[in-house]
């Protein structure tokens, strides 16, 4: 800071000496900015004057000059700041004025914070040297409220005083702003309160741009569909859906040209016409044959001349919000990957209407799954480039003219928009190399910087891209998308130029983005298999028909995406001849309860041509649940696995509950490939890097994957085969696995003690009654590691499903007994009655039963909870039942079920289980059969006295400990209960210590274990 402080102490001291000719009215901003503003933020570490970012697209600065249209403001801010190597993401802005204006104008801060707060920079500068402003854009733009907006304030004075010039520095400076201090210093603003910080309520609320225009699409949705039912009165949901979807198409796409400088400003503004809707109509006809493409294409029930809306005034009123300057929103600054975001939660929902109503519902499957969650940016990035950026890198525009890329669920677009974008950064980088290799057409030059022509844009996209969705208005929100993405650096001239040459400026994609279904053929309308299929609600779709070239290539050389997460059980209601479908064709569908998306990697896999590639975001629970299995094997099996970067506990979707992993698959014999874990994941958002091992191909087959590094793969394995599988050791089983219909918990109630207070009954017939039919109940809660367990419920079974011997009782005896139980009965007799199994014994008797299976539970056993962050299995003496949790009964005697006990509690056996088991939030993880049953269990060979000396030095710790954690659940001084912990951390020490002597480890391997904490 030291060196910046000196040369900035200098600007002062020049402006100082000439300030009143700096604060005249003569003295331009242009003159300031090269005196002044951009010697300011070069001592700040910034490339301002590019002396070493010489390649225009890779700049850290961009430097706009002044772009005046007309009738309205300029295009862009004087700078944007960004960090290498995101060149499209600006990290703030700065707005500069000239000296002799007072920069504390509303204006002035509207236009500043409108730059920010399309752009989701939460801060920006305004500036004319003299002083210097940071304004909050967080919140959205409004100008009466811009003034409210100032976060502090700087005279050219205060940057020679160190202290006040550090405020400035440790902010805007370049190494600062690479550690993240922007961030930081937005997060530290305050908040709103009240209605004020509610969305809706008040003008320049505290809402991201995303989440305030979507609201407003919601209600130009709800108010444009009212207004097309109430004057055609024949249209339908569906028909709805459609039309306003379109018109609100068309007007998005207007006012993104307008913006981009494409068209004059303001032409969506129909307000003073005689009719706002014919208005609007006939501007889509002039526009139509100009730029084509589906948006402006002509539509079977908008552009029909009986055609209408009865609230004409109300579309006035939503044109004028739109049209510049009283809009907040700004389209040249909005990235259209943002717009992607609105659209892909947009799409969630549906037009529904009835006679007499209409309203907007979410579509059942997005209900169903809690919403619609849009992929980071980050990650769709990340994703393109490994797999798109890796099959284009050192090839030639005329070689990659043959490659095509394809998301075959793509939504709103959002892949296929960076698809796009990658392809077009390679072609400008790659003719910036080789100019001599670009056609004349090819290319052209503004501002010193070289551009794609349209001509050239439109080739790439016609050639290169191309998605499906079974959802249409997706299909046409990905091919706006696409279409903004060609226009995005376009101008008036370019379009001018373009149409010269009397052609379209936007190409027709019907052909490359198409609507159908991308997992069920055209052969599941054949009435043999499925007599009664609805086509139009299935959408089956021929692959090899729909994009015919590319096929007979031999496929796509990419496929990209977010494949849907939708349980086959949903799906199974809705379309069962899908389910069914999909069973028959594809092996990773054997399973039962499969999720979808396993299908659509398969489906990824068969589209791929050989050496292809392919990356998708999805749950990792196919790494180790049964019904990943069919795809496991196929990765496995065609050594098509290429990279993993795992998430584990870390949450991708913002306000989701899924565990998600990048899967990268090559279409070719790998022997080997890459693994990254990803430890916190807004760090790896920074610069999209892990430390990657590399792994051969051969270690994973259709069984459960596990990945690790090399030392812990090592470890391991060495574990895995120098001991016996915990199956082998326990039969393991789950509790009781009935409904909350079958089993009724009281809690708080301790068995031989009366359930409701006050019951008049003896003891004896308490008791006579409970040996029938109520059972001590466990629940997670209440298993934890080496602890004596204390039921604090009971539970009474009316009937088990199955193998089950059944008891009578008297419906009086019950009812005075147990009044609750009795009620509950009562009132899910019909239900019960219904069920196979369950039945009553006349009106007088209930008929309560348990399958012989549950004897098991009257076994002494060791226990554990379904999940926890740390291993707690304790040992059950007592005959408990529980639902909630695992037992697992020793099957050799000769090992005391307390030296076992001290395996699976140690710190190496859980080090283990999370290797293979699910990984949840706060680093819990599942004690789930098919996981603790892999467990390494060493075991004792008692003829070898040293081998019985440790079995029976490990019994002893245990049960010190037991003994130490009953003690310390009934401690009644904070002294005692201080004591009594620290002993049981010292003896789990111990126990610990043991068992790594037990296994063998090395200290090495004892680090691995420990995660690098032991010294």
């Amino acid at each position: 800071m030291k060196q910046s402080f000196e040369t900035i102490k200098q600007l002062v001291t020049d402006f100082k000496a000439q300030e009143a000719a700096y604060l005249s009215p003569g003295y331009q901003e242009s003159q300031v900015r090269q005196d002044f503003i951009d010697k300011f933020f070069a001592a700040l570490g910034w490339d301002v004057t590019h002396v070493q970012q010489r390649n225009p697209y890779e700049q850290e600065v961009h430097i706009e000059n002044k772009v005046k249209m007309a009738g309205s403001s300029q295009r862009r801010a004087d700078y944007a700041f960004f960090l290498s190597p995101n060149f499209r993401d600006p990290k703030f802005f700065v707005e500069a004025k000239k000296p002799s204006k007072n920069l504390a104008n509303a204006e002035d801060y509207y236009q500043t914070i409108r730059y920010g707060w399309n752009a989701k920079t939460p801060l920006a500068v305004l500036t004319d040297f003299e002083e210097f402003h940071i304004l909050d854009c967080r919140f959205k733009p409004d100008i009466d409220e811009a003034m409210n907006r100032k976060v502090e304030s700087f005279h050219y004075s205060d940057y020679a005083v160190e202290d006040k010039f550090a405020h400035v520095y440790y902010l805007f400076s370049r190494e600062a702003v690479a550690g993240g201090s922007i961030e930081k210093r937005a997060a530290e603003l305050p908040k709103p309160r009240g209605k004020g910080g509610q969305k809706g309520l008040l003008k320049g609320g505290y809402q991201a741009v995303d989440e305030a225009f979507l609201e407003e699409l919601d209600e130009y949705r709800i108010t444009l569909a009212k207004a097309f039912k109430k004057a055609n009165e024949k249209l339908e949901g569906e028909e709805l859906t459609e039309a306003v979807q379109r018109t609100i198409d068309r007007l998005v796409f207007i006012r993104f040209l307008e913006d981009k400088g494409i068209e004059e400003k303001a032409i969506i503004n129909l307000k003073g016409q005689k009719s706002a809707w014919k208005g609007f109509v006939n501007l889509c006809k002039r526009c139509e044959p100009k730029y084509n493409g589906l948006v402006f294409k002509p539509h079977r029930i908008l552009d029909e001349i009986t055609f209408a809306t009865t609230e004409d005034k109300m579309f006035a009123e939503i044109c004028s919000e739109l049209a510049d300057p009283g809009s907040p929103y700004d389209f040249n600054q909005i990235p259209i990957s943002i717009l992607g975001s609105i659209y892909e939660r947009f799409l969630g929902k549906v037009v529904h209407a009835t006679d007499k109503r209409v309203k907007v519902e979410e579509k059942p499957e997005v209900r169903k799954s809690g919403g619609v969650y849009y992929t980071p940016e980050y990650i769709v990035r990340y994703i393109v480039k490994e797999t798109v950026g890796r099959q284009i890198e050192g090839k030639t525009p005329a070689e990659i003219a043959h490659l095509a890329f394809a998301d075959i669920a793509c939504g709103s677009g959002s892949f296929l928009i960076e698809v796009y974008a990658q392809l077009l950064d390679y072609h400008v980088r790659y003719y910036l190399a080789n100019r001599e290799k670009a056609k004349t057409d090819d290319l052209f030059e503004r501002d010193g910087q070289l551009h794609l022509s349209l001509k050239k844009k439109k080739e790439i996209l016609l050639n290169n891209i191309y998605g499906v969705d079974i959802d249409f208005q997706a299909t046409e929100v990905t091919q706006l998308s696409l279409y903004l993405k060609l226009l995005e650096d376009a101008t008036m001239s370019d379009a001018h130029q373009f149409g010269l040459f009397k052609e379209t400026i936007l190409p027709d994609l019907k052909n490359n983005i198409v609507c159908g279904n991308s997992l069920v053929g055209r052969d599941i309308l054949d009435g043999s298999l499925f007599p009664n299929v609805d086509d139009s609600k299935l959408k089956p779709m021929n692959t090899g028909e729909v994009f015919p070239k590319v096929i007979k290539r031999g496929g796509f050389d990419g496929i990209v995406g977010n494949p849907p997460y939708i349980r086959i059980q949903t799906m199974n209601e809705s379309s069962p001849e899908s389910v069914k479908y999909l069973k028959d064709h594809f092996a990773s569908a054997a399973s039962g309860n499969y999720d979808i998306y396993v299908v659509f990697v398969e489906r990824g896999i068969s589209l791929l041509r050989w050496e292809g590639s392919l990356g998708f975001i999805l749950p990792h629970k196919f790494f180790s649940a049964q019904y990943g299995e069919g795809l496991r094997r196929i990765v496995a099996d065609g050594r098509f696995l290429d990279k993993v970067v795992h998430f584990g506990e870390n949450q991708v979707f913002v306000g989701a509950t899924t565990y998600t992993c990048l899967l990268f698959l090559s279409k070719r014999n790998n022997t080997e490939f890459r693994f990254a874990k990803v430890g916190d994941i807004e760090t790896w958002e920074k610069d999209l890097k892990a430390d990657e091992i590399v792994i051969e191909e051969k270690s994973i087959s259709g069984t459960q994957w596990i990945f690790g590094d090399a030392g812990d793969e090592r470890l391991f394995r060495r574990l895995e085969s120098t001991n016996r599988n915990a199956s082998e050791v326990f039969h393991i089983f789950v509790g009781t696995q009935t409904s909350a219909d079958d089993v009724f918990v009281l809690e708080n109630c301790e068995f031989g003690k009366s359930i409701v207070k006050g019951d008049s009954a003896s003891l004896t017939q308490r008791m006579n009654v409970e040996s029938e039919i109520v059972k001590r109940f466990l629940k997670g809660k209440d298993i934890r590691r080496y602890r004596p367990l204390h039921s604090s419920s009971v539970m009474i079974c009316p009937y088990q499903i199955g193998d089950t011997e059944f008891n009578l009782i008297q419906e009086t005896d019950l009812k005075r007994d147990f009044p609750k139980a009795h009620s509950y009965l009562e009132l899910n007799k019909t239900k019960l009655m219904k069920r196979e199994g369950g039945r009553f014994k006349g009106p007088n008797w209930y008929a309560f039963g348990y399958p012989k299976s549950m004897t098991l539970f009257s076994r002494p056993k060791i226990v554990v909870p379904d999940y926890n962050n740390t291993a707690s299995f304790t040992i059950d003496a007592n005959g408990h039942f529980f639902k909630t949790g695992y037992g697992l009964l020793p099957k050799d005697d000769r090992h005391s079920p307390k030296y076992l006990l001290a395996l699976l509690n140690s710190k190496l056996l859980f080090w283990c289980l999370k290797r293979v088991s699910t990984a949840l939030r706060g680093g819990y993880v599942r004690f789930w059969t098919k996981y603790t049953e892999q467990l390494p269990i060493h075991m004792i060979d008692f003829d070898d006295s040293s081998q019985r000396s440790k079995h029976d030095h490990l019994v002893g710790l245990v049960e010190q400990i037991m003994y130490s954690e009953e003690t310390l659940s009934t401690a009644k001084t904070d002294a005692e209960k201080n004591r009594l912990e620290l002993q049981c951390e010292s003896l789990d020490r111990q126990i610990d210590e043991a068992v790594y002597e037990l296994y063998g480890l090395t200290e090495e391997e004892i680090k691995i274990v420990e995660g690098d904490s032991r010294t």
